[in-house]
């Protein structure tokens, strides 16, 4: 059995992954995804077509500035998407097929943006069944937007029956929890927070 989370942050994203024989031994032993760092910048590139992926990340802003760089404007048929994460928040409602705006303005299904960028990150282990993806968001998000983001994924070739959603906070406190803590007499070990011993969780959004 194998757990993958996939964070889609709002600056930068990534995965990683956890075998169940490796979190019985430790729970925080996990594996990062292929990528030159652990995070990549939430930046997709996307063709003219507006449905073909052809870049993310470091790889994704490399070519749109060597696009730009070009004497003719053919990069201006090309979508450009950074940050964009947020441009959901107080955006979505019943209607879940909207439309976001890359970086020249030109307006593009959301859906298809975020399955897209989930595919990727997903990096073409979406068929293996015995996989848990685990797909986090922000708390602030409504009922709708996290809705969306499971149909993304589902578009993306995830099985339903095998995503999680899980809100970012509580997703870090568990994580927190798991840490190896300091006894009094300064001695390490790993295990639970005992009673008493309080967490506390502070966000920085951008």
């Amino acid at each position: 059995m194998l757990v993958a989370a996939i964070d889609f942050g709002t600056t930068y994203s990534g995965w990683v992954f956890s075998f169940k024989h490796e979190y019985d031994t430790d729970p925080t032993t996990i594996a990062g995804g292929q990528m030159v760092s652990m995070k990549s910048p939430t930046t997709v590139l996307i063709k003219p077509d507006a449905k073909t992926f052809d870049s993310f990340g470091y790889e994704a802003e490399t070519r749109n500035s060597e696009f730009a760089s070009d004497d003719n404007n053919e990069h201006k048929k090309w979508y450009y998407f950074r940050r964009f994460k947020m441009m959901l928040h107080g955006k979505m409602g019943l209607d879940r097929n909207i439309d976001i705006e890359d970086e020249t303005q030109k307006p593009l299904l959301a859906k298809t943006v975020f399955s897209l960028v989930i595919h990727r990150l997903s990096s073409g282990h979406i068929k293996e069944d015995e996989i848990t993806w685990v797909l986090t968001v922000p708390a602030i998000w409504t009922d709708a937007a996290k809705q969306f983001m499971r149909e993304a994924a589902v578009e993306a070739g995830i099985k339903n029956d095998n995503l999680k959603i899980s809100l970012e906070p509580e997703t870090a406190s568990i994580f927190c929890r798991l840490l190896p803590v300091e006894k009094n007499d300064r001695r390490r070990r790993n295990g639970f927070f005992q009673a008493g011993i309080s967490i506390h969780g502070v966000g920085c959004w951008r």
